[in-house]
């Protein structure tokens, strides 16, 4: 495979991070809002759950790819990490504050709302980006459960400064074997969660502290960032070996076939992320190379741009859409998947919404910053010779 000449756009990775986001917002509309009857309900459940966890591992593994194909060697920390800020807490504190209004002002628990399990303490963890790091339901669930993964992030992005000098300082042979490491650590860290144990989750057959090392605790999801950031350098370098379309989808169904026969722990996305790692570079290379498709079109383009929009705020709509309705109202099964089309085309409106009024002008005022300090650096350094 020739070596990629440039960094280079890749909207084909921005056209997924809509397709993961949406899987995960179907997830969360069929499965967590208890729309119909208790035995479809139950089946809907049990099918949610690899589409809602497999598609975080592929974000965690996007993540770490995207910033190591687009990190200059002269980027300072301190503008990396300022720039993340800018880039999360402001989606993030709006997706809090809805989850925050909706425990204000109901009474009555939302089937989706971990059975009314949020606390003060877990709401203010949650807003500092710190609920993940305590093995209580009540702290990292929160008032938006879904930000439990952007709390993984906040600990991915202090730490990323350190892995890509260190992940730069491999060679060809070190990237490699880095990559197969990786890959056996996380497929191996959820048998490490079984040992921990817990009180029993309610709903599941498993420790509470058991679910949060395997699924919310940041250093045990940090390889998935790392592979991902070990996986674009073979990328950018030229050694990322030629796999073919249906090579990346059967590694998938692999992972996922072999899912239900594994502990339960493994059904919270592990087996997905390697595959997810060949999903990723495949894409980037056809895009490096002119070669992206669907993905890469404008429309798909544009809503994985409102991906993280979505991702954070849909979870307390969702709640308080299912409120206003009534949450023991049970619905036959065509008007419940019209109800949850219908709430997932709301979510998907105010993602929108949100991008463009919030997300855009924000980045917009840093990118004005950034370039009044360009102009502004070579006015100081005359100034300060003159004197």
């Amino acid at each position: 495979m020739p070596s990629p000449t440039g960094a280079g756009r890749l909207p084909s990775l921005t056209g997924l991070r809509f397709l993961l986001a949406a899987c995960v917002l179907a997830a969360h509309t069929f499965s967590g809002s208890m729309l119909f009857g208790a035995e479809l309900q139950t089946a809907l459940s049990s099918a949610a759950v690899p589409l809602a966890t497999c598609p975080v591992s592929g974000f965690f593994v996007l993540s770490g790819f995207v910033l190591a194909w687009s990190h200059r060697p002269e980027d300072r920390a301190g503008a990396f990490w300022r720039r993340r800020f800018w880039r999360i807490y402001p989606n993030h504190a709006l997706g809090w504050t809805l989850g925050a209004l909706f425990y204000v002002f109901t009474t009555a628990p939302s089937p989706m709302a971990a059975g009314g399990s949020a606390t003060t303490l877990g709401g203010t963890a949650e807003l500092l980006l710190v609920k993940v790091w305590v093995p209580a339901r009540e702290v990292f669930n929160g008032f938006n459960d879904p930000s439990w993964s952007v709390c993984c992030e906040a600990f991915f992005y202090l730490l990323f400064p350190w892995l890509i000098s260190a992940v730069r300082s491999l060679s060809r042979s070190g990237l490699r074997r880095a990559w197969l490491l990786l890959a056996c650590v996380i497929l191996a860290l959820p048998s490490v969660a079984l040992a921990l144990g817990g009180p029993p989750l309610p709903g599941w057959p498993l420790g509470v502290r058991s679910v949060w090392f395997a699924y919310v605790f940041p250093p045990a999801r940090l390889p998935e960032f790392v592979l991902g950031i070990v996986t674009a350098r073979l990328v950018r370098e030229g050694h990322w070996p030629r796999l073919n379309a249906p090579t990346r989808a059967g590694a998938f169904a692999v992972g996922l076939a072999a899912t239900p026969f594994l502990p339960l722990t493994y059904c919270l996305g592990t087996t997905s992320s390697v595959p997810f790692s060949l999903v990723i570079a495949g894409l980037a290379v056809r895009d490096v190379h002119g070669r992206g498709r669907l993905l890469a079109r404008p429309a798909a383009v544009a809503l994985g741009e409102a991906s993280y929009a979505l991702y954070i705020t849909h979870f307390p709509l969702l709640m308080s859409v299912r409120q206003a309705v009534g949450v023991h109202h049970r619905f036959s099964a065509p008007n419940g998947v019209l109800f949850a089309l219908g709430s997932m085309a709301a979510a998907q409106t105010v993602a929108l919404i949100v991008h463009r009024r919030c997300e855009r002008p924000v980045q917009a005022c840093l990118a004005e910053g950034r370039r009044r300090r360009r102009v502004g650096r070579p006015l100081r350094a005359h100034h300060g010779a003159g004197t």
